[in-house]
């Protein structure tokens, strides 16, 4: 078998995670390659997925990877003693750990030990057991330009640090580029924060709802994170995760059925010059001297109105009479830790009635029945500013104006206006 050179070092967060540090290993094989894949695992490494890896790369069935390692991050007290951030580097649903990984770890890597890492990120796998596999997909779901493989055993998407929103987050999000790979048995820790097999099998059929490339093993009458080092079972699942991994492109197979009442399946963003002009229905003073967004629902029977800092949309009867006693609350918006704004920064109505909601985590869909079915990705990185709907759905940023195909019925007005919507509309 080819040899592997390892190597134990340390890093200290600086302007990610600042102050924690992380011990890390890497594996490195002692092969002449172009440039190698990626394997970030968590929770130190996981020699079972190392030595799988290695065998199939000998077989011609994945690349030869890089393996690092990674502990979760620790600080050390004033009085020398040492606190592990391990949830605090887990199980948090925000960017923050991943920016650590993707800005400040792998750099460092490749600059001092000159590494050769593929720059695809097809040719990158993150893995996990346990908060560490939750913490796999979180990485990956702020990250899917870097890393488009992912492995988690027993993932906790747990009430720990918003992690058991992630499988309802999934089924409304559009369908990211990723090859999944979970595994999870019988006896998973059933605790004051949630039941591990539950979400687990919740996760599951959030994947195939939202139409991953996706596979699973389930194994009666084991515990939480059992095959993680078992070398057989890391060889079966590498093999699927790296399946033809020199001709075939990964990918979103296709949107959510959900999903696809909004946009087609493909429709991208796309750099435009003009933003549409505004719209001359600003709303009521009584509403727009306390409201940021206020907009008329499609039929014009409503008014919906939203702030800055509350994630909340309220509504109001469009009868003249707008105190805040006679105020609806109409929907609740998705969030996620630390982010600047947790409300509104703009809306817009559609032909059917949908309420575009420009949030700094997506465009959250809201169907006038006052329930967010579908968010959108942003078009790029920078802070988002408005929104409108006109021929196609438009959002301006910071960087740039952009414009994306919209389904026909959402912006085509038929013969009648939809005044009334249930679940399934």
């Amino acid at each position: 078998m080819t040899k592997i050179e390892y190597i134990e070092d340390a890093l200290l967060g600086e302007k990610y995670k600042p102050g924690q540090l992380f011990n890390f290993r890497i594996a490195i094989p002692c092969v002449d390659v172009e440039s190698f894949g990626l394997l970030i695992e968590h929770d130190g490494q996981n020699d079972a997925n190392v030595n799988s890896l290695l065998k199939l790369a000998e077989e011609g069935k994945a690349p030869y990877c890089v393996s690092i390692g990674v502990s979760c991050g620790y600080l050390t007290t004033p009085d020398g003693n040492t606190r592990s951030m391990r949830m605090n580097s887990y199980d948090f649903f925000d960017r923050e750990y991943g920016d650590f990984i993707v800005y400040e770890l792998i750099p460092y890597v490749i600059n001092k030990y000159g590494v050769k890492i593929s720059d695809s990120p097809d040719m990158h796998l993150i893995s996990g057991g346990s908060s560490g596999g939750i913490s796999s997909f979180v990485v990956a779901w702020f990250h899917s330009d870097y890393f488009h493989r992912v492995y988690m055993s027993s993932p906790s998407f747990l009430a720990m640090g918003r992690g058991n929103e992630i499988p309802y987050l999934i089924r409304k999000y559009e369908t990211k580029p990723f090859r999944i790979y979970e595994e999870w048995s019988e006896n998973e820790p059933n605790d004051y924060f949630g039941w591990s097999r539950g979400v687990d099998e919740v996760s599951k059929e959030s994947l195939v709802f939202a139409k991953y490339d996706f596979n699973y093993a389930y194994f009666s009458g084991e515990g939480h994170c059992s095959r993680y080092h078992d070398e057989n079972e890391a060889y079966k699942r590498n093999e699927w995760i790296w399946h033809d991994w020199q001709t075939r492109p990964i990918k979103a197979l296709g949107n959510s059925d959900r999903v696809d009442k909004v946009i087609p399946f493909g429709s991208v963003w796309e750099k435009c010059g003009t933003f549409p002009c505004e719209s001359a229905c600003a709303g009521p003073l009584a509403l727009t001297k306390d409201y940021k967004n206020v907009v008329l629902s499609n039929d014009a029977q409503m008014w919906y109105a939203s702030g800055e800092n509350e994630d909340i949309i309220y509504s109001y009867v469009n009868n003249g009479h707008y105190e805040n006693q006679k105020r609806n609350l109409h929907t609740v918006l998705h969030t996620i830790p630390r982010i600047s704004h947790k409300g509104i920064l703009d809306m817009a109505v559609d032909r059917t009635d949908r309420l575009y909601a420009l949030t700094e985590i997506g465009i959250q869909c809201v169907r006038s029945f006052g329930l967010v079915d579908v968010i959108l990705d942003l078009p790029d990185y920078s802070a988002p500013v408005k929104i409108a709907v006109d021929d196609a759905l438009y959002v301006q940023t910071e960087i740039g104006i952009y414009k994306r195909r919209l389904c026909q019925e959402c912006i085509t007005d038929g013969d009648e206006k939809r005044k009334q919507i249930s679940y399934y509309d």
